[in-house]
């Protein structure tokens, strides 16, 4: 309908609305208080000024197990095992036969014992049906069967090779330049998979050890470590560790001590640098621990026998995941060294000490007090021990060459001691957080027992923190209600986040706090009460961006903005107000196990979300609420195909100079977000990679003409735009409200006689100005929704255009 040059006072004018940009979805207000720019509902879209559907997902990985390969389907159903009493072998093909009829149809998976050839014939295989009582499978190789009897039975089901993944994180070798990787936590081992080319690599874990549920890991230090709430953590060393001693003597058995070593009897290790005199061989190679000694020595043995003094200089023993040291701390020991029991020579001091058993080389000692004039300048420092027996301990030091120390002059010195109730081991803690080179971790049990059976007894305490000396991952310092963070009242540790300097910020589950002074002595540090206003729900959804943190609470998303020490803005009211109804359906029984991350000015925030508020359908994080900082403004609710796709983890990683967002899933695959223009995801389901359609549509705000009469809407128009020469096209629908009408009006491919966006060679065929009549549909306010359906396209802007009806047109007086 065209509009008119001029109305008269009772004719309808014609006017129009429309967007020439989007921002944001707001879900709070009326459809026709939304501002321009804004939309009711983008649907797996982003927003950079114009919309357009969001890239697709693929799977990096495929399947992955913890033990062994999955049942497969088809499988036979064998109600007994039946005896196989002959086998023959053609051209790789065995023919079995059994001693009754088999009953089976068709070719399905079973199980094949007790036959012998020349290359493995017992197994899972998948068999044919040949007769009545015969059977044929490939055995590739084979020619030749020496044991013909054997028992054919149903596949069992293996339980190790689930693919609960337990906990991940990011890895990057400091020692090279290569791709980063991702761990991957399973119940029974872990699994690096390496970005660049996503090849994996098993992580074994110690003998006999397991996960029992969903836990934490990080990287900090040169480890990565699997915590465990309540039991002896995990640490796996990837670039190995540096081999104190290693000797033989007139036997085969390979002594070595690595100083907290955690191995177990049964792991498997390798050694590499040892070196021998001639004709003696060096015991390198790969090895299974055979006896542990204590906590820093055990056993292994090697090909020959020979009596041997290996040299260790370069010598390294790496293994999978081993042990972190546990039981009761050994307090450290303190010297005094007195004249001629002391030398230095050419800045390496030699100290005579009398029963050393705590120190060793590599660990710091300090020098306490001394009365030799030459060391005073070093009082109160602290050194690397060189090296370390029972009676002699030496270090470098910046003291010039003395052949004693003097008659009568001494040096106390010593490892160095806590600053608050004495050191101990790492207290089984479920998660931690590195920050200023210590690591932090919720202080829930007392470590005690002895390092070959540590116990560890629940506190009840739930809002204190432990922390490790600087650099010194296995040394905590116990403070006495330093950081009891709420001193006892009904609150609770949820996270931790570094902020800056030596700042740390403490998310309560009820209240915020902030503990400075982190970069020197522990008693010197300082904790403050921020607001008891909010709190965090969700570990994992914390995430800092410039001063600003953000994170899940129960009233929704936060942003709370650090002004100083003691004062934040952002705590009154949550940002995620504008999509108040998502929230609602965020699953209360599962909201703590929320993900989020800061990828490509977003903030990402995978949560649980119920078809309607309250179902308690969720099975995990299945949604992902995504805000951008540029918009300001929330900008898409991300939906993925199956149900089964649920993250436990966001991780940005790069296999080159770009960062990249993977999401890794409970199935225990690794995907990557945001990674190529498609209309389909390509996700791990039921263990196989599968394509699912991305249901991408944009909701329009409600457009009511600038005025609050009822309208009839007569044109609409969109203009959009394709990208990189690739196709496009919407279906277009028109709503409105009072009385409630909603219309299919057609595809963009429709009103463009037939013709797909994009299908012409030249550059105005990638951009369309679609125009669409919406036959005179009646209401106050009406929005347009568009649903992709080729393509990824561009809209760019949206416009409605229609005229007030049923005007009064008698006056009353």
């Amino acid at each position: 309908m065209s509009q008119f040059r001029s109305s008269g006072g009772l004719d309808g004018s014609i006017t129009q609305d429309g967007d020439g940009g989007f921002a944001g979805v707001n879900q709070r207000l009326q459809l026709n208080q939304l501002e321009a720019g804004e939309v009711r509902e983008s649907l797996n879209g982003r927003m950079e000024g114009y919309w357009k559907p969001r890239k697709g997902v693929v799977a990096r990985t495929g399947s992955l197990t913890s033990g062994g390969s999955p049942l497969q389907l088809p499988f036979f159903l064998i109600d007994a095992a039946k005896s196989i009493t002959a086998a023959s072998v053609t051209s790789g093909v065995v023919t079995i036969t059994t001693s009754v009829a088999h009953g089976l149809t068709g070719t399905a998976l079973a199980r094949i014992t007790g036959l012998v050839g020349n290359a493995v014939m017992d197994g899972d295989f998948v068999l044919t049906v040949a007769g009545a009582s015969t059977l044929t499978y490939t055995v590739t190789g084979l020619t030749s069967i020496s044991d013909q009897t054997g028992t054919l039975s149903t596949t069992p089901i293996n339980d190790a090779a689930n693919v609960n993944v337990r906990a991940s994180c990011l890895f990057s070798d400091p020692n090279s330049e290569n791709a980063e990787s991702v761990v991957l936590a399973l119940d029974s081992k872990a699994i690096l998979v390496n970005l660049d080319g996503y090849t994996t690599q098993d992580i074994k874990y110690p003998t006999s050890k397991t996960l029992a549920g969903d836990t934490e890991m990080i990287q900090a230090f040169d480890r990565v470590f699997l915590f465990r709430d309540g039991a002896q953590a995990f640490e796996w060393f990837p670039n190995g560790r540096q081999i104190e001693s290693a000797s033989q003597s007139a036997s085969t058995t390979v002594t070595m001590r690595v100083k907290d070593h955690g191995l177990t009897v049964g792991d498997s290790i390798v050694v590499s640098g040892l070196t021998a005199v001639a004709p003696d061989v060096p015991a390198n190679g790969t090895f299974t621990v055979a006896t542990v000694t204590d906590k820093d020595v055990f056993t292994y043995i090697f090909t020959s026998s020979q009596t041997e003094t290996f040299g260790v200089t370069a010598g390294v023993i790496k293994a999978g995941f081993t042990l972190v040291p546990g039981g009761a701390y050994t307090q450290p020991q303190i010297f005094t060294t007195v004249g001629n029991d002391g030398s230095v020579t050419n800045g390496v001091v030699s100290l005579t000490v009398t029963g050393n058993t705590t120190i060793v080389a590599g660990d710091t000692i300090v020098v306490y007090e001394t009365t030799v004039p030459e060391f005073s300048a070093i009082s109160g420092e602290s050194f690397e021990v060189l090296s370390a027996t029972t009676t002699n301990i030496s270090f470098i030091a910046p003291v010039a060459t003395l052949g004693s120390l003097g008659g009568g002059l001494q040096i106390e010195f010593g490892g160095r001691f806590s600053v608050g109730g004495g050191f101990i081991h790492q207290p089984a803690p479920p998660w931690g957080v590195y920050f200023q080179r210590r690591l932090w971790v919720p202080f829930y049990h007392d470590p005690a027992g002895t390092f070959s059976s540590p116990t560890y007894t629940d506190r009840k305490i739930t809002d204190e923190i432990a922390v490790s000396d600087i650099l010194d991952s296995h040394t905590f310092d116990q403070i006495a209600n330093q950081f009891r963070i709420t001193g006892g009242t009904a609150d609770y540790l949820v996270a931790m986040q570094g902020f800056y300097d030596d700042k740390l910020v403490i998310l309560n589950r009820n209240s915020l706090h902030l503990i400075s002074g982190t970069l020197g002595s522990l008693t010197d540090t300082r904790v403050t009460q921020l607001t008891d206003e909010v709190g965090c729900l969700a570990k994992k959804s914390v995430v800092m961006k410039g001063n600003a943190m953000f994170f899940l609470s129960d009233e929704g998303v936060y942003a709370v903005e650090f002004l100083n020490d003691y004062n934040l803005r952002g705590a009154d009211e949550p940002i995620s107000k504008n999509i108040q109804p998502y929230i609602d359906r965020v699953n209360k029984n599962l909201a703590a196990d929320a993900v989020g991350v800061l990828f490509n000015n977003r903030y990402y925030l995978a949560v649980a979300l119920d078809s309607i508020a309250g179902a308690n359908d969720a099975l995990g994080n299945n949604t992902i609420l995504i805000f951008n900082f540029l918009n300001k403004a929330w900008e898409s609710i991300d939906t993925f195909g199956t149900n089964d796709f649920v993250i436990k983890h966001l991780i940005i990683g790069s296999a080159a100079e770009t960062n990249n967002l993977y999401a890794v899933t409970s199935l225990g695959g690794l995907h990557e977000l945001e990674a190529i223009e498609t209309s389909n995801d390509s996700l791990l389901s039921a263990g196989v990679t599968t394509s699912f359609s991305i249901n991408s549509s944009l909701t329009t705000r409600g457009y009511a003409l600038g005025n609050l009469d009822r309208k009839r809407f007569t044109d609409g128009q969109v203009t959009m735009q394709c990208i990189g020469g690739g196709l496009g096209e919407y279906n277009i629908s028109f709503a409105a409200e009072d009385p409630d009408n909603n219309q299919p009006i057609g595809t963009t491919t429709d009103f463009l006689a037939g013709i797909v966006l994009g299908t012409g060679s030249s550059p105005e065929d990638e951009t369309g100005n679609i125009r669409f009549r919406l036959g005179g549909i009646r209401g106050y306010v009406g929005t347009l929704t568009l649903t992709r359906t080729i393509g990824s396209p561009k809209v760019t802007s949206i416009k409605v255009t229609g005229s007030v009806t049923n005007r009064q047109i008698i006056s009353q007086t």
